[in-house]
């Protein structure tokens, strides 16, 4: 198989990279949300299943369940794609080094996969529940996690494979207990279910993945640093705003020692600072400095404390590294890092 996919990669004349994203529901409007946050410019016709990225960067994207999206990086149909880190585990088998997670956390689409419930009974962890109920019935998804999980525990199960939405099923009698991903837990008390302690088999989110032959291409490892490097600066970003400050002084070192002696103000590295030509000849700098989100308030306070006035605070769209740390660690997974 890798030997076909050496042979179809190294060109890419007919089509572009491709990128896969979820084709429906929450992880669909996530996705592309997300996307759009990186500053990329997304093509698609609402009744096509393939779309683009032009502008920043070059792709081809393909709208796919991502159960499928697993499967097509898997086969090298796909060269990335992004997925919930649940269906990456769940669908990909084992000892298989194929599929490479490109970054491990998105910051969205985030759940967790656990073992719910009726409420009425009066087990509240997995302890109880491996003492006082001798086999149980077991509606899930995901079969193959909930193995793992159950068998680890020593706990005799009959597994129910389910299709649609499966908190209805103890309710119809159709199986005792479920596993199913849950982020707010609203669709749990819906339902006359709910969480127990120790019933937590993984939390998940959003995670970019790779072909490993795929990535190896010349053509497709360029645009795979590009999207990671975008990822990378935005995600980086959205902790910190850009504070400009006004601030009189006889210099740029009396300014910067001031700046120096407030904790939070120091930046990413330390403070730009720059002269002021006023009309009256009056000294005075110009300060930016990059603070955390949540420590604005504090540093608005320290900026007044040394004679700052005139504040202005503005996001911050991407921050980049001199080299993304992602892009090195997967250089390192596919063997193409040179020190």
């Amino acid at each position: 198989m890798k030997e076909d996919l050496q042979k179809i990669f190294p060109k890419y004349k007919s089509r572009q990279v491709r990128l896969a994203i979820p084709s429906k529901g929450r992880m669909e409007i996530e996705t592309q949300e997300f996307l759009r946050s990186c500053g990329f410019n997304i093509q698609r016709n609402n009744r096509q299943y393939i779309g683009s990225i032009q502008g920043l960067i070059n792709l081809q994207l393909v709208y796919q369940r991502q159960v499928d999206i697993v499967r097509g990086v898997l086969n090298g149909s796909l060269e990335m794609g992004i997925v919930g880190y649940d269906l990456v585990l769940e669908y990909t088998p084992l000892n298989e080094n194929e599929l490479v997670i490109m970054h491990n956390a998105l910051n969205f689409g985030k759940c967790s996969l656990e073992i719910a419930v009726p409420e009425d009974w009066t087990e509240e962890s997995i302890e109880e529940i491996k003492i006082n109920k001798k086999s149980l019935r077991v509606a899930t998804k995901f079969t193959k996690l909930t193995k793992q999980f159950l068998s680890s525990l020593d706990i005799e199960y009959e597994l129910i494979k389910g299709n649609g939405s499966i908190e209805v099923y103890p309710e119809l009698g159709y199986s005792d207990i479920i596993v199913d991903l849950v982020s707010t837990g609203q669709t749990l008390k819906d339902n006359r279910l709910k969480r127990i302690n120790g019933g937590k088999i993984m939390t998940s989110e959003s995670v970019l993945i790779g072909n490993q032959t795929a990535l190896k291409n010349e053509t497709v490892l360029k645009v795979a640093r590009q999207l990671i490097e975008f990822i990378e600066a935005t995600l980086r970003a959205q902790n910190f705003v850009s504070v400009f400050v006004n601030m009189r002084g006889e210099s740029p070192e009396e300014i910067a020692n001031n700046v120096f002696s407030k904790k939070g103000l120091e930046g990413l590295q330390g403070p730009t600072i720059s002269s002021v030509f006023t009309k009256s000849g009056e000294k005075m700098y110009a300060i930016h400095v990059i603070v955390e989100k949540e420590k604005l308030q504090k540093a608005i306070r320290s900026l007044r404390a040394i004679g700052g006035s005139g504040v202005v605070v503005a996001p911050t769209l991407y921050i980049f590294e001199e080299e993304p740390l992602r892009y090195i660690k997967l250089l390192k997974n596919l063997g193409m890092y040179n020190d």
